[in-house]
């Protein structure tokens, strides 16, 4: 009887230990996914905010920083400092690009007003692309990060294509 109690003991610790180890799993998976949803929320709100980037090429007034594009910078802000610290220099490069970006079309739309012969002198097309490349090569960045993190896999990378945005700005 003694030898059915031992092996019962052992039986019992192998099956704690196995619950222990599928507990452990289960919840590694569960953060893998809902971390990989993260990415994907990044990259969407990222995508908004270039979205909105893009069309203030061919604007011919600017009003200021939309709510819209305001808001998914901030969405992708929380979401990097929230789930992935590891893409802090990025996104401190992005907010420099932001701010750039943000004095170039403020001034821009200034200058316009104030002399638009001068203003049509100033190559402000260039410059906007030189911008708006920087922005685009800091977003490539993050994603390819993302990708080297395990967070989006290269067949979702496929699956989105290019950004829709960045079809106009290329050409």
């Amino acid at each position: 009887m003694q030898i059915w109690f031992y092996f019962g003991l052992w039986v019992a610790a192998a099956l704690v230990v196995v619950a222990f180890l599928s507990a452990g799993i289960a919840r590694h998976l569960r953060m893998r996914e809902v971390r990989r949803q993260q990415a994907l929320r990044l990259l969407d709100a990222l995508e908004r905010y270039g979205a909105w980037m893009a069309q203030l090429r061919y604007t011919p007034v600017f009003f200021g920083e939309s709510n819209e594009a305001a808001e998914a910078l901030d969405e992708a802000c929380l979401i990097r400092h929230g789930w992935f610290p590891e893409l802090g220099t990025d996104f401190a490069e992005l907010l420099g690009v932001h701010n750039r970006f943000m004095h170039f079309l403020t001034t821009q739309h200034a200058l316009r007003q104030r002399d638009p012969e001068g203003w049509l002198e100033t190559e402000h097309d260039a410059r906007f692309m030189a911008l708006w490349r920087q922005q685009d090569c800091i977003v490539q960045n993050i994603h390819d990060k993302l990708a080297t993190l395990g967070s989006v896999s290269k067949v979702e990378e496929a699956i989105a294509g290019p950004s829709p945005y960045a079809q106009g700005l290329r050409a």
